[in-house]
């Protein structure tokens, strides 16, 4: 589980925060705070793997904040309903960059990206939970061949089985670690490692062929030379 904390001076805001977490498997918001002082406290005296921060708040800017706990080498993931403070809150190493209002889909691709780097040491394969149906399903990255997407709909296609979750493979795309997956065609994602072959046209993923546009193609070969 990840331990996290909220910091909003908008207690909508804050509401909105912890109905989400609730929703998510691996997550824990143990609390919401409506001010920093308080946040502050509670890094000291609990554990807090991740903070979800707003910017815009009256007792100090919620980038200053983020400068003030670096110390403290708290992931950090920026909740706001400005976007000119995009640029820093990347150069404070913040993990994502949620406008508001947030969607739950926008949401769990945070966390999910959270979760893929704040995994416990020694854990061998990371894994993304993605909502299927009414039903969590963790994904085992190592285990997945290759997505392909229809409209709002993925479907993510392991050895053994497939999944479908509701979601944009642009979303997607996001939350993967960029060093195993790419981008072949507007429609598919797959797995380096599972690529067997690579025509002029198309890929040989596993037993499946997978269609390879023009616009990726040195991007794939590059990236499997250079591997």
């Amino acid at each position: 589980m990840l331990e996290a904390i909220a910091i909003d001076d908008e207690p909508a805001a804050l509401e909105v925060i912890q109905r989400y977490a609730a929703k998510v498997p691996f997550l824990n918001l143990s609390q919401g705070f409506l001010n920093t002082t308080e946040a502050l406290s509670a890094l000291h005296t609990q554990r807090v793997d991740l903070l979800f921060l707003d910017i815009q708040m009256p007792d100090v800017l919620g980038t200053d904040f983020a400068r003030l706990i670096l110390p403290f080498h708290k992931a950090v993931i920026f909740t706001t309903a400005y976007a000119d403070y995009a640029v820093e809150g990347f150069t404070l190493q913040a993990l994502d960059y949620l406008l508001k209002p947030i969607e739950f889909g926008r949401f769990l691709q945070a966390c999910n990206r959270a979760y893929a780097q704040l995994k416990p040491q020694g854990e061998n394969s990371s894994s993304i939970f993605v909502k299927d149906g009414y039903d969590w399903i963790r994904i085992h990255l190592d285990e997945v061949l290759y997505i392909q997407s229809d409209t709002n709909l993925l479907f993510i296609h392991e050895q053994n089985r497939q999944v479908c979750t509701r979601m944009t493979i642009a979303d997607m795309l996001a939350t993967l670690p960029a060093d195993r997956f790419i981008r072949v065609h507007k429609s598919y994602i797959v797995a380096l490692k599972a690529i067997r072959r690579i025509e002029r046209h198309q890929l040989t993923v596993g037993n499946v062929t997978i269609p390879l546009a023009g616009s990726y193609r040195d991007v794939v070969g590059q990236r499997l030379l250079r591997k």
